[in-house]
């Protein structure tokens, strides 16, 4: 995530977010594809290049320790291999690379809070070559016990995939692909019962299957 209040702003690769941490409750608003007041989002000046396969080193500013949940992390590509009017909000060019939930009592989002606010994101190394959009997620489930208390933190970084393989991945429509009913967004996290615990699910359904 960039700190918007460097001055003056360094080129960057991450769409424009608001000044203030801001989040998204409501899963059928655009805004839920890449941040607040997506149809308005200014692109990025520029994109990074990433081999497939290679790892892409996601920088938050602060992520507070308590505020559970998944890191989730998607892919589309942007048509004719220009980003900068790709708004992602249309259709279903989404797919889903990666989502790390819950693991031996620790939640993903603890896992970033400790790592210097630092999360790694692997591409998958058979998808085609082309520009993209990584739509990276922080979902807050600390009040998600009741509908409208999940807080999304998405956002989206323009990527220049090369050395990729055939693979055009889709599927997966935003908004469309989160339901506020769904099992993994609407959830209590201070439930420590087992059967509460072995419920834990990630929201947008699986990794599309046939990444390497």
């Amino acid at each position: 995530m960039p700190d918007p209040y460097t001055t003056p702003q360094p080129l960057r690769v991450v769409r424009g977010t608001k000044l203030d941490s801001g989040f998204i409750t409501n899963v059928t608003s655009r805004d839920i594809t890449c941040s607040i007041g997506n149809q308005k989002l200014p692109p990025g000046p520029i994109q990074a290049n990433i081999s497939a396969g290679g790892t892409v080193q996601v920088l938050w500013n602060t992520w507070p320790l308590g505020h559970y949940g998944p890191v989730l992390n998607y892919m589309a590509k942007c048509p004719t291999n220009d980003c900068s009017t790709f708004k992602g909000d249309t259709g279903s060019p989404w797919f889903k690379i990666q989502q790390d939930v819950y693991s031996n009592g620790i939640w993903a989002s603890d896992i970033l809070a400790k790592n210097n606010y630092t999360y790694s994101v692997r591409i998958p190394n058979n998808i085609s070559s082309g520009s993209y959009l990584l739509r990276h997620e922080n979902l807050a489930l600390h009040a998600a016990s009741s509908q409208g208390g999940p807080q999304f933190y998405p956002v989206c970084i323009q990527l220049t995939v090369t050395d990729g393989r055939s693979l055009n991945p889709s599927g997966l429509n935003f908004p469309g692909a989160y339901k506020a009913t769904d099992p993994g967004i609407l959830f209590n996290v201070y439930r420590r019962d087992a059967a509460n615990q072995e419920s834990i699910c990630s929201p947008g359904g699986p990794v599309y299957a046939g990444l390497t």
